[in-house]
């Protein structure tokens, strides 16, 4: 008896070792082993679902930033009454997370890695301005009444409504003349709120998507090409009574330095590896400018004066990790 159980404790042993070391490559490089711990990151698209994983049943939150092992489950083929294949093999991976014992996490690696939905280098990074806020939709109409561009007039008011979300008070009052006369006061008393909370003096950023031309190792970093190292050349309140802001400024960022090891992972990572031209995302850094002069045109598209200061370039749209390199405006 002493000997079956010694030879069932090796055979245990022996099979936990063999699965530790069942490694799996992505396409990018990045190898893992079954059983690792796997920390789950954002969403590859802010405030969208994950690209690259779900789970086997329900529709329960994806935790961000917690962990799960690495397991697999192979698919065997199916055979039709004839004894033809009619489905191919299949291998799927998924994370077991202690929270959710009785549940798992389908992911799909290479794009999970790919598009920085599992976190596999450290997150942690000083950014140019720690201090800065980012400059929300609804923050457009207060920071133009703030800053002198506007006033409080119905386009204004309207469009700050619509800002502020999809609520059905909200949108009735801003398609319903009728409506939006009985509920023009409450609005206008929380535009006038927003205006006074606004902090001129802030430093804001800008979330956008820019292009970098290919690598200088000279140089060690990325030289600008079409829109780095330029602020946005407008946003806008995505609604019907739109406003649009074009930040204006004489400055820019004409380089970006990233260490060339950086630089090969982060292409790599892409698929983008020689490319010319590589997609990024970052953070431009702004104070506004208060207006030189006023004069109300009815008007939706308002040149704002910034004081641009510079920028953080980013692998992901959310810009919340994979920190490439800064640059300062000149």
């Amino acid at each position: 008896m002493r000997n079956y159980l010694y030879l069932l404790l090796v055979l245990l042993l022996g099979g936990g070792s063999s699965l530790a070391q069942t490694a799996i490559t992505t396409a990018s490089g990045q190898t893992f082993h079954l059983g690792d711990s796997l920390t789950i990151g954002l969403p590859h698209i802010p405030g969208e679902r994950y690209q690259s994983m779900g789970w086997t049943k329900g529709d329960m939150k994806i935790p961000a930033f917690a962990k799960g092992k690495l397991k697999r489950h192979i698919i065997r083929p199916k055979k039709d009454m004839f004894g033809d294949i009619i489905t191919e093999p299949d291998t799927l991976y998924f994370l077991s997370l202690p929270q959710y014992p009785k549940d798992s996490l389908i992911v799909y690696l290479d794009e999970a890695v790919q598009k920085g939905e599992i976190v596999t280098a450290p997150v942690e990074h000083t950014p140019l301005y720690p201090e800065a806020v980012e400059l929300l939709p609804q923050d457009y109409v207060p920071a133009l009444i703030k800053a002198g561009y506007t006033t409080y007039t119905d386009i204004a008011i309207k469009a700050y409504a619509q800002s502020l979300g999809n609520s059905e008070s909200l949108n009735s009052a801003t398609n319903n003349p009728f409506e939006y006369q009985r509920q023009r006061a409450t609005l206008l008393e929380k535009l006038k709120e927003a205006v006074e909370k606004f902090d001129l003096n802030r430093t804001y950023y800008l979330r956008s998507q820019f292009h970098t031309n290919v690598y200088d190792f000279t140089r060690s970093g990325y030289p600008a090409y079409h829109s780095i190292g330029y602020i946005p050349n407008h946003v806008g309140i995505p609604a019907e009574e739109s406003i649009t802001l074009y930040p204006t400024t004489k400055k820019s960022v004409y380089f970006v330095g990233v260490p060339a090891d950086r630089a090969e992972t982060f292409e790599k990572r892409a698929g983008s590896l020689g490319s010319p031209l590589h997609v990024v995302y970052g953070k431009t850094y702004i104070r506004l400018l208060p207006a030189q002069d006023y004069v109300e045109d009815g008007s939706r598209l308002y040149n704002v004066q910034v004081d641009y200061l510079g920028l953080d370039l980013y692998e992901y749209p959310h810009c919340a990790y994979y920190h490439l390199g800064s640059g300062k405006a000149e």
